[in-house]
Order: C-alpha cells, then structure tokens, then sequence
C-alpha cells in the first residue's frame, strides 16, 4: 500500500513538471515570436535634410547676362526667369544679383570681380553662381580679322580665351569656395552669317569642348552648352524666307530674343535642377 502511494506521488510530481515545462516551452516560444515580429516591425527613421530658408543667384558676365534683347515685360534675361523657376520649383524664397555688363570682355569681367565692392559682399553669400562669358572675346577677335577670320584664327583664340576663363573661374572661387558655379557657353549664330569663313561651326564647337575641359578642372564647376540652341533642324529656311532667326533679337541678330531667353533658361535650369544636393540643403 505504501509503494503503491509512493509510485502515484511520484507519477504526479512526473505529470504536474512536464506539464510545467511544456507551458514554459510554449510561451517561452511565443514570446521570442512576438518579439522578433515587433524587431521586424521597426525601421529606422529617415534623416530629413532640411531646405535652405533663402537661395540667392549671382550673376555674372556679359550682355547674356545683362539680358540685353529681352523683351520689355520680362528683362533681365535668363536671370529673371531662373530666378522665378527656383522659387516655383523649390517653394523658396530666391533673389539673384545680376552683375552682368553688356559688352564685357574676359579680361573686363575679371577687372570687375577684383574691384566691385558689391559683388565683394554678394558673392560670398550665393548658393549659386550663373557665368556667361566668350561671345564678345569672340567679336573682338572678328573686328580684328574681319572678312579674313578663319578657323584657325578661331582656335588660337581659343587657345588664350581657355587660360583667361580659367582665371576668371578662380578669381570667383577665392569669394565663394561651395556655391556650384554655371558656366553658359557661347551659342552659334555666326555660321549663319559668316558663311566665308570655311570650317566655322567645327571651330566653335571646339570653342566650347575647350570651356567644357576648363570647367572640368574644377570642383562643382558645371558647363551648359547652348551651342545649337538657335540653329534647331529647318532654321535656314525660315532665315531665307523672313531675313532674320526667330529666336535673336531683330535690331542686331545676334542677342536672344525673349523666346531665346525662355530657351536658355530652360537649359541652366536642367543643369540647376539635377545638382539640388550642390545648393538647395543647408
């Protein structure tokens, strides 16, 4: 009687630990579930890169720039319009300072850079600079030479326009070390009107593949090619027919009109556009 007890006690202790352990088991492992599911569940967050409160533009060149052939309602060029493209674009409040001077040289626009106490205390502060500069080197060198330019003329020219840009562009750095600088290259309406001169359209093409290498020598130097951008597929015809190019300004065919304006702009702004990380964010 006394074993049989004995044998029921034990087989109880041996039912009431296994039951015990199972439980332990079960929830031990529905635990570690829950809380796997809950680590998986949790992601980290995002860091938010803050806007810049106000971007500013500081323009600087030539005629470009100045927005000379623009059209009265507008003015100021592409800088106006780039201007309004940034704030509409971004939701920012944009002011650009236009320091572009009709007729300005290479040489004359350094001259400014050094001596200008204005753009001394503006340049510093841009979040993006805007350069045209090339088109009136180009003019001075077609005064000089007249009906016998020729594409050699042109690429020597080039030659010592490459080291004075290239001056021009590190002058701008020692102001502002950060801001990414735009530099709109020289467009083409001179194969319209100066068909004597043999090989031209090469020759300025490889005017602005030289701007091109210059700008890639430095760091957030970015180069806008408007080449072509007044000579689309059946230009020649129109020019024929009406005696000027659509997209120039008629009192001298060489400065864009306000449709030419409209068209550079949309190119500074594609390049303005795919670099935001270079001046949009503190």
């Amino acid at each position: 009687m006394k074993k049989k007890t004995i044998w029921i006690i034990v087989l109880l202790v041996l039912v009431i630990a296994a039951s015990g352990g199972t439980y332990y088991f079960v929830n031990h492992n529905h635990s570690q579930v829950i809380e796997t599911k809950t680590v998986k569940q949790t992601k980290p967050k995002k860091k938010v890169i803050p806007k810049k409160k106000n971007i500013s533009i500081v323009a600087v060149g030539d005629s470009l720039t100045q927005g000379v052939g623009d059209s009265k309602d507008v003015g100021g060029g592409y800088v106006t319009r780039l201007t309004k493209k940034v704030q509409a674009k971004y939701k920012v409040k944009t002011q650009s300072h236009n320091y572009g001077v009709s007729g300005d040289t290479s040489q004359q626009i350094m001259a400014r850079i050094k001596s200008d106490n204005k753009m001394h205390q503006d340049l510093p502060k841009a979040d993006i600079i805007t350069v045209t500069v090339g088109g009136n080197d180009f003019m001075h060198l077609l005064q000089r030479k007249g009906l016998d330019l020729t594409a050699g003329n042109i690429a020597d020219e080039q030659v010592q326009f490459d080291k004075r840009l290239t001056k021009l562009l590190t002058d701008l750095r020692n102001y502002n070390e950060t801001a990414p600088i735009y530099l709109i290259g020289i467009y083409n309406p001179f194969s319209i009107y100066l068909n004597n001169v043999k090989n031209a359209k090469t020759a300025f093409i490889n005017w602005n593949k030289g701007s091109a290498k210059v700008a890639g020598t430095f760091n957030k130097v970015y180069f806008v090619d408007i080449n072509n951008l007044y000579q689309p597929k059946g230009i020649m015809k129109k020019i024929k027919k009406t005696g000027s190019n659509p997209y120039l300004y008629t009192k001298d065919h060489f400065h864009p009109n306000g449709v030419g304006y409209d068209m550079m702009t949309d190119k500074v702004f594609e390049k303005v556009n795919g670099t935001t990380k270079e001046w949009l964010y503190k």
